[in-house]
C-alpha cells in the first residue's frame, strides 16, 4: 500500500521560545489502522532565529510537494 499525502509546514516553538517546525497534514490521506497519530515535525539547528525558521518553512512550502509513505508487510 502506497499513500501520498500534502502537507504545510508550519512554524511553532518550543515553550522554551527555540522554534521548530511542524509538517501537517493538507489531505489527511496518510492515516489509518496501524499509522500513528500525532505532529510530525524537526528541529532545527541551534541558534536559527525566528526569521531564519520561517524562511525554512517558506521554502519548504514552495518546494516540497507530497510525502509518500509505503507500508511494507
Amino acid at each position: 500500500m502506497t499513500a501520498t499525502d500534502r502537507f504545510t509546514f508550519v512554524l511553532k516553538a518550543y515553550a522554551t521560545g527555540t522554534p521548530w517546525i511542524a509538517f501537517e497534514s493538507r489531505d489527511s490521506q496518510l492515516q489509518g489502522e496501524g499509522l500513528p497519530t500525532g505532529i510530525f515535525g524537526f528541529d532545527l539547528p541551534q541558534g536559527t532565529s525566528d526569521e531564519g525558521a520561517e524562511e525554512t518553512a517558506k521554502y519548504l512550502n514552495e518546494n516540497i510537494r507530497e510525502f509518500t509513505f509505503t507500508a511494507i508487510y
